[in-house]
């Protein structure tokens, strides 16, 4: 036997020896010392004083599951949406969802490669400058209220976005896709038994209104529907999960949702020739649909003129304009309806009505810049990583002419989506540079289907080869003529 293999075997002898026992019975008693010192000071806070023990609590939790996995905070953030209370003051006014999103989007900003992700970058440029114009906003109105809508606003637009990414980096697009539509079946089974509890009125119980359930139904249908390989859903599952959101958007009686998810699985059938083969059932399903919903507005406008939904939502546009013309290039500021001179004013529920007054005619246009930039950048994205993304979105900004668009919580669903669908377009678009490909079309792309929206650019390494092809080639050619 040689010497370097018996140091070698003296090396893994000496791995295998048992470690110091005093040693490590020290490191457990210090561990479990600290566990019962923690479950201590929230036993003390517990009944000193409720709230301040559920809040330690909850933070020893998150800490904890953030030292042991930090990405499994950034999926909870998907399912997490659905968490509709309600935390901080008036002057903050957050949801929990708005909560995971913004943690989630702080400890994305630690997993993001900024030059592997061209197409985020593209994403972000919109969100950036949109967010660089309120800060005049901010500047021409310096109250608390204006400052957290500013943050909110880029916790909203920003991080769920960048959330959305890190879980397609990370590889956990499966676990936070089953988490949420596991979430949307139990909350659809929640909302058919308010609703037979209620005698088939509108479902709606504690902080989930019947609009804010349905935004979690129609997004939860689109994506059991189109329900792309790369979500790693079964087609079983999907379905189930599809039904029982049906039913669950029925029992909400939006009216908007409903709206939402036509539009949405249109603009898919539309996009995505694969859907188109798999999916014209849809379509015939598509018009009982829009008939129910212009009978329920027709029969709501005719039993109660004065105070239905179309009504009140036209005198709280009526007010927000003229609170506009107080302030027409700069607005009159973020969440303008919460200061005192404005107590008779409620928030629009309509995004550009809602953006004249409160940011005036230079954020309306930093917005539409948003809007554009945005549905471009997943536009361009190929129809297979991007059409559920892309028809999420366009759905989130139509829905904003129907309601209030700044809420958070259930709304934020789509935008992370995006994201997911931004990460997977990036890492394709990585792999293909990586692969040393020797054709300007890469291979598998001259053969994608019609409506192929985005072929991968050629890398650089490919454009170099061609360069000194083509260089040599002239070298021995100009020579000779």
């Amino acid at each position: 036997m040689s010497r370097s293999t018996t140091s070698k075997s003296a090396r893994v002898l000496d791995d295998w020896q048992p470690r110091n026992p005093v040693v490590q019975a020290v490191k457990s008693a210090a561990a479990w010392a600290c566990v019962v010192a923690v479950a201590a000071v929230g036993g003390v806070l517990m009944v000193g004083n409720r709230k301040f023990g559920f809040a330690f609590a909850a933070f020893m939790l998150a800490f904890g599951v953030f030292v042991a996995d930090p990405i499994l905070l950034v999926v909870i953030a998907l399912p997490g949406v659905m968490l509709l209370q309600r935390i901080g003051g008036a002057s903050t006014n957050l949801s929990v969802a708005d909560l995971l999103v913004f943690l989630a989007g702080v400890i994305s900003l630690f997993h993001i490669r900024w030059k592997d992700a061209p197409f985020l970058r593209q994403f972000m440029r919109g969100v950036v400058w949109y967010e660089a114009v309120l800060i005049l906003v901010v500047v021409a109105h310096p109250n608390r209220y204006n400052v957290v809508e500013w943050f909110h606003r880029f916790s909203y637009l920003g991080a769920s976005v960048l959330a959305g990414w890190v879980i397609a980096k990370s590889g956990r697009i499966r676990q936070a896709f089953r988490l949420f539509l596991a979430g949307a079946a139990v909350l659809a089974v929640i909302a058919m038994g308010v609703a037979v509890a209620l005698h088939f009125h509108p479902a709606q119980f504690g902080a989930y209104q019947k609009n804010s359930i349905g935004a979690v139904m129609w997004v939860a249908i689109v994506v059991a529907q189109i329900n792309p390989s790369w979500t790693g859903i079964k087609r079983g599952q999907a379905r189930i999960v599809k039904y029982l959101c049906l039913v669950g958007l029925l029992a909400t009686q939006s009216r908007q949702s409903a709206i939402l998810l036509v539009v949405a699985l249109g603009a898919a059938l539309f996009l995505s020739p694969e859907l188109r083969r798999r999916g014209k059932i849809l379509l015939l399903a598509a018009v009982p649909v829009v008939v129910l919903v212009y009978y329920s507005f027709s029969i709501n406008a005719r039993n109660n003129p004065q105070f239905n939904s179309v009504a009140i939502r036209v005198g709280q546009i009526s007010a927000a304009m003229h609170v506009w013309r107080l302030s027409p290039i700069l607005g009159e500021g973020m969440r303008f309806y919460n200061l005192p001179q404005y107590v008779a004013v409620t928030a629009p529920p309509n995004v550009v009505i809602d953006n004249l007054a409160s940011t005036g005619i230079l954020g309306s246009v930093a917005f539409i810049f948003l809007v554009v930039i945005t549905m471009r950048t997943m536009y361009r994205l190929p129809y297979t990583l991007g059409t559920l993304g892309l028809v999420l979105l366009l759905g989130h900004y139509v829905g904003g002419l129907f309601d209030i668009f700044w809420l958070g919580g259930p709304t934020v669903g789509p935008l992370i989506i995006a994201g997911v669908c931004l990460g997977l377009a990036d890492m394709d678009r990585m792999k293909g540079d990586e692969q040393p490909a020797v054709a300007v079309e890469p291979a598998g792309e001259a053969t994608a289907a019609p409506g192929h929206r985005s072929l991968r650019p050629v890398s650089r390494s490919v454009m170099a080869g061609v360069a000194a092809r083509l260089s040599a080639a002239r070298a021995v050619l100009l020579p000779s003529l």
